[in-house]
């Protein structure tokens, strides 16, 4: 989930990014944000995981500082609105060249890719545990829901993850399916879909 970064901190990221790592001073002067300010944005970059701070010591009597480097996450934040145009593109060119069964095929490994990252921390072989941990995992990086009826689970992604990478074949929402199932290890429902007018994008598993 990326975190809305203020207009001060978007400049700090853009003296970061592609230069050495900086001092507090190098930023004031190149930002025109006093020290106060620029702390304080810094402090807020640090914690959302887009700046890095590590202290640079000297030999004998010199007094250790601080540097300031951007991380890759900064980066995709700054460029983030660039695969609401090529990840589209892409999709449209290989449903163009290829015949739907390696489309599928492709849907179906990019779709076990993204699930092994989630199936590697989840132990439980019920679908409906599965998809309580998957819950857990993603709760702490962007925003999710869980809904438990007992013979039903429910997952809704309030902050969708593949909101900029929608083409007009749907083919990022099918994906999007696929990894919930592989994650689950049974057939997932999408109940809700953001891209259809909702509020949020719904998985559930019934039993």
């Amino acid at each position: 989930m990326y975190r809305l970064v203020t207009e001060a901190g978007m400049r700090i990221m853009h003296q970061l990014i592609g230069h050495p790592p900086q001092r507090m001073s190098d930023l004031i002067r190149r930002t025109g944000v006093t020290r106060t300010a620029i702390t304080e944005q810094l402090n807020e970059l640090i914690e959302a995981g887009f700046v890095e701070q590590a202290l640079e010591r000297f030999k004998g009597r010199g007094r250790p500082r601080y540097l300031y480097s951007a991380t890759e996450l900064a980066l995709k934040q700054l460029f983030e609105g660039n695969q609401g145009i090529v990840v589209p593109a892409i999709w449209k060119a290989l449903r163009k060249y290829c015949n739907p069964e390696v489309v599928m095929k492709v849907c179906d490994d990019v779709a076990q890719d993204i699930a092994d990252q989630f199936n590697s921390k989840i132990e439980s072989v019920c679908p409906k545990e599965r998809l309580r941990k998957f819950h857990e995992i993603i709760s702490k990086t962007r925003l999710s829901q869980l809904e438990d009826k007992g013979n039903e689970v429910s997952v809704s992604k309030l902050s969708c993850p593949f909101i900029s990478m929608l083409d007009e074949s749907g083919t990022i929402c099918m994906i999007d399916q696929l990894t919930m199932s592989k994650i689950a290890g049974t057939t997932v429902r999408q109940t809700s879909c953001r891209h259809d007018g909702n509020t949020c994008c719904t998985f559930t598993v019934s039993d």
